[in-house]
């Protein structure tokens, strides 16, 4: 459901983006942070906004975030801000508008999903949860060239998806995107 970017410029992204892809307006949201926050100790413990990077809680994890709709893929391309965000400035390639990163595949059990991960003998190399989203990298590189993210959706990122998606609509993006 999602081609995941990295940049080094936002803006120059999302301006690539809607000038030469020929998508809507990006939704662009600046200074998303994920540090400080620890995971839940037990399935009982209230959700609270966390990311763990390679095995330990990051206290400082900051991107930028441009979001844009290609007909029903989810274009999303990230710069890294500040903190434990290395997964994707190892990425970047300075000056280019935007590089893949990863492909985003849509999940309804992340428990599970972390199960089978666990049972193939590999760990997450970055997870967390923002409140509305939880989600976690697979690092593929060596396979398929680019991460895997896994995403369970909760009813608020479901709405605002919808929305980014009604955007492209009414800005006719769908019929000029290439798939």
């Amino acid at each position: 459901m999602q081609l995941g970017y990295v940049t080094d410029d936002i803006d120059a992204a999302a301006a690539y983006l809607e000038s030469a892809m020929g998508t809507g307006p990006c939704v662009k949201s600046y200074a998303s942070s994920l540090g400080g926050g620890r995971p839940p100790a037990s399935a009982s413990d209230p959700r609270t906004a966390f990311v763990v990077v390679d095995g330990r809680p990051a206290d400082e994890w900051r991107i930028d975030v441009a979001l844009v709709n290609a007909g029903p893929t989810n274009l999303e391309v990230i710069r890294p801000v500040d903190g434990a965000v290395d997964l994707y400035r190892d990425a970047v390639r300075p000056g280019e508008p935007v590089t893949l990163h990863h492909v985003g595949f849509v999940v309804d059990d992340f428990d599970e999903a972390s199960a089978v991960v666990a049972a193939s003998g590999r760990t997450w190399k970055q997870f967390g949860d923002n409140g509305t989203i939880r989600f976690g990298y697979l690092d593929m590189r060596a396979e398929l060239g680019h991460f895997v993210e896994v995403m369970e959706l909760g009813q608020p990122a479901e709405r605002w998806l919808a929305q980014i998606d009604a955007a492209c609509a009414i800005a006719n993006c769908s019929s000029t995107n290439p798939r």
